[in-house]
């Protein structure tokens, strides 16, 4: 079941910067449209150089391009539509100078998991054409002063857009494994903050199946989906322990390790109780009871 609340938007801005890390692009968060407070929720990215962009997603790109995300949760409706072409015509009117961002040089792109059926019905009504472009990728044409394309991350391909597909609430497992397996190959420091980012929106939302993972995957995937998170886990034990020491809790070495052990089964690795009980009985030597209630103590 998916956590509430979740932050799907830095996850997409994580990942779609690894999905286009290979060239050279910038990316711009929540770019203020006006002199005045009209900040909004869109992703601005450059071409920094005129070069050909060889992924389906970004193979439309000119030198800015406006890019709108709706998480699962929200609606990717025609008034969101229509909103997001308006926003792309206040940015390509932001310029210092008149025409100072040319509107052949903009291009607008709507992402979401699944595919807005009804958004669509409605467009083809008014007159435009839908065509798929690759798997997952549709050219939406007619009177529209942009370039504009609808990138459903759910049929995306297999296999090239892993870092987008799992970012869903119904990710498939071998997503999962191979984003991890990837991962693992990450040296620079930003792209495994990135990958951190993404595989946190990823867990929260398909909490079942990466406790799956974990549980059946092999020692190295176990170990990799650890080490990648181990920023956020250590926060979290920090919080915990510092929640410990708020409530008056006096704890031994040893009790504290026990403690932090509990604290990232449950809620990095998303065991359930009897896993966690079975695990800490085994890796300190203690009894089912002592065990039993070393859990119930960190709820």
């Amino acid at each position: 079941m998916a956590e509430k609340n979740i932050q799907w938007h830095p996850g997409f801005y994580a990942g779609i910067e690894l999905e286009l890390k290979a060239y050279h692009l910038s990316f711009e968060q929540e770019h203020q449209l006006t002199r005045g407070p009209l900040s909004i929720d869109l992703l601005i990215i450059k071409k920094l150089m005129d070069e050909k962009i060889e992924n389906d997603i970004a193979e439309m790109f000119c030198r800015h391009n406006v890019v709108e995300f709706k998480s699962p949760e929200d609606e990717l409706s025609i008034d969101v539509f229509f909103k997001t072409q308006a926003y792309a015509g206040l940015y390509k009117a932001s310029g210092e100078t008149v025409n100072e961002i040319p509107a052949d040089e903009v291009t607008v792109s709507l992402f979401r998991d699944v595919y807005p059926r009804e958004m669509v019905d409605q467009l083809k009504a008014l007159g435009f054409t839908v065509t798929q472009r690759h798997p997952g990728i549709y050219q939406i044409d007619g009177k529209l002063p942009f370039p504009t394309q609808l990138v459903v991350t759910s049929q995306l391909r297999p296999g090239q857009h892993t870092v987008l597909r799992i970012l869903s609430n119904h990710a498939e497992q071998k997503d999962i494994e191979d984003f991890i397996k990837a991962s693992m190959h990450y040296k620079d420091s930003g792209d495994r903050a990135r990958a951190d980012s993404i595989l946190q929106v990823s867990a929260s939302a398909n909490k079942a199946l990466y406790r799956e993972i974990y549980q059946r995957g092999d020692a190295s995937m176990c170990e990799a989906l650890m080490e990648i998170m181990k920023d956020d886990i250590d926060k979290k034990v920090e919080q915990g322990r510092a929640e410990g020491e708020a409530k008056g809790r006096t704890e031994g070495e040893a009790q504290g390790r026990i403690a932090e052990s509990v604290v990232i089964y449950r809620d990095e690795m998303n065991l359930d109780d009897s896993s966690i009980i079975t695990k800490i009985r085994d890796k300190f030597g203690l009894s089912q009871e002592t065990a039993e209630a070393y859990v119930l103590a960190e709820r």
